[in-house]
């Protein structure tokens, strides 16, 4: 995921603008209690993420962490809801079978577990469209004089652009050595394949981040970095600033009050 340079109404946006509207659809997020808001929301931000005009690669790759996220999400919450009351749908293991079911208190899935589940992936699936949207349209330089123009020191909004930067980076190197990891014979079809390739994947990925974090760190220490820089560019907001600010207003407004549950 990297900046892509298109001509829409959201690249034009002065970054400050983008922050602040990140952090309203972050509230919204955390606040919003019916699913129906969640939802709503989620629809708001592909509808955006679709104006973007984004790569079919970074479609599919939303898609995929969408799906991964979803399912992992319902699945571990359908079993290991803890709440009351608990309807269970489908039932592995009872609670009066012997000591397995005393140890393990039974083992089940519950359909109230599966709905806070799927609550839960609607949260996450949010915050995956929003991340991918601010990084689609906001170039990094642009991300850091907009922090600092909020108030943001200079080295935290350095770390937040290099972590954001470093993501892709990350996914582009784990692609690289899965591809070399099946060059060499490795059998990466099926779930037992998939975690024998997780098994070979995370060593070298480990090292090569930590590789790639200390060069990032000796060329910041090299160039005297301290936070301090000068700006060739300056920002204003303009007319579409203020409409995109009003509008995202009205809309937290509005889901809070009717869907926040509050």
């Amino acid at each position: 995921m990297r900046f892509i340079n298109r001509d829409t109404i959201f690249h034009r946006l002065d970054p400050r603008t983008k922050i602040a509207m990140s952090l309203m659809c972050a509230c919204l997020i955390v606040v919003l209690r019916m699913p129906e808001g969640l939802l709503g929301l989620f629809s708001l931000l592909l509808v955006t993420f679709t104006v973007v005009r984004p790569p079919f690669s970074y479609v599919r790759t939303l898609v995929s962490l969408m799906a991964i996220a979803v399912i992992f999400t319902v699945i571990s919450q359908g079993f290991f809801y803890y709440f009351e009351p608990k309807t269970p749908i489908l039932t592995f293991i009872p609670e009066n079978s012997g000591w397995i079911g005393k140890l393990t208190g039974g083992l089940a899935i519950y359909r109230e577990g599966l709905i806070y589940g799927a609550i839960q992936s609607l949260r996450l699936c949010c915050a995956m469209v929003l991340s991918m949207i601010i990084v689609i349209t906001t170039y990094p330089s642009d991300l850091i004089l907009g922090l600092e123009r909020i108030g943001v020191p200079a080295k935290i909004g350095f770390v937040v652009t290099v972590s954001i930067r470093f993501l892709p980076a990350l996914i582009d190197e784990a692609r690289r050595i899965l591809v070399a990891q099946k060059l060499r014979g490795l059998n990466v079809k099926g779930v037992r394949g998939g975690f024998v390739a997780l098994r070979y994947l995370l060593p070298p990925l480990i090292i090569d981040s930590l590789r790639q974090a200390r060069r990032i760190a000796l060329a910041a220490s090299v160039r005297a970095y301290t936070g301090e820089r000068t700006h060739i560019r300056t920002l204003e907001f303009s007319r579409i600033d203020w409409i995109a600010a009003g509008l995202s207003t009205g809309v937290m407004v509005f889901l809070i009050f009717f869907y926040g549950g509050l």
